[in-house]
């Protein structure tokens, strides 16, 4: 484990980008030891789909959801898992009909590490209820979520948003999509803190490390979790305290 940083009190934590790395969040988790009732924190999004312990992180989701607490983002392939439902509940031997949009949505979440996911579900003793369940949780996800934390407010989102437009009335496809100021973190002019995911940060030129851009009021936190010297990372954000998990294979 690596960790940079000691904090004590409360604590308003971030969750980077999981993407089927269970054993990597367990790294992560295990060492943050949170403290329900006195801790908060709020989970970017993307849990499952190109690691191999979907279903595990799935169930950890699931099993966590609504929380005190506890915030799970919806990020962009948990958007993906939910646009593919119908054809993903007929492939699982639901009793459902489908179009050809839905296909479409099918191939773009099977082809973008959903594939491991699907059939990570499929060897479940009962994968449909499974599926089901998910979909469930993935409903009840945010897109954003705001905090007002020490005098200073944060917004969090899976993806970048629009600079140019106020944060209540950002659009879904900014929220789950953009990478606008991952690369361009300077366009941005607001107070609030934002942080987000859905950017690997070593494929914009950064170690695998959160970043603090923009005088410290963009903040990185997908460090590539499924790549392989990828991390999942977890930051405490009024003191930017890091634990990471080790580069394991």
């Amino acid at each position: 484990m690596e960790e940079k940083g000691k904090q004590t009190g409360k604590r308003l934590l971030a969750v980077g980008d999981i993407h089927g790395r269970f054993d990597r969040f367990q790294d992560v988790w295990e060492a943050v030891r949170f403290r329900p009732g006195e801790d908060e924190v709020v989970f970017l999004g993307d849990y499952t789909d190109r690691g191999r312990q979907n279903v595990p992180m799935m169930k950890w989701v699931m099993a966590h959801q609504g929380q005190p607490g506890m915030t799970f983002l919806r990020g962009n392939h948990d958007a993906m898992y939910l646009d593919a439902a119908a054809q993903t509940e007929a492939d699982l031997g639901g009793a459902i009909t489908y179009d050809i949009p839905a296909c479409d949505a099918q191939m773009l979440w099977r082809g973008n590490g959903g594939e491991e996911t699907y059939l990570e579900i499929q060897e479940l003793e009962d994968p449909l209820a499974f599926h089901r369940a998910w979909l469930a949780a993935i409903r009840q996800m945010p897109l954003s979520c705001q905090k007002e934390w020490r005098g200073q407010t944060y917004f969090f989102s899976h993806g970048s948003i629009d600079p140019h437009t106020p944060l209540p009335r950002q659009q879904k496809d900014d929220l789950l999509w953009s990478r606008v100021l991952a690369v361009q973190p300077e366009q941005y002019e607001g107070e609030a803190v934002l942080v987000m995911g859905h950017t690997p940060v070593q494929l914009i030129g950064y170690p695998p490390v959160p970043q603090i851009l923009d005088g410290h009021h963009v903040i990185l936190m997908d460090t590539g979790s499924f790549l392989p010297k990828g991390r999942v990372s977890c930051m405490e954000l009024a003191t930017y305290a890091i634990w990471q998990s080790r580069t394991t294979p």
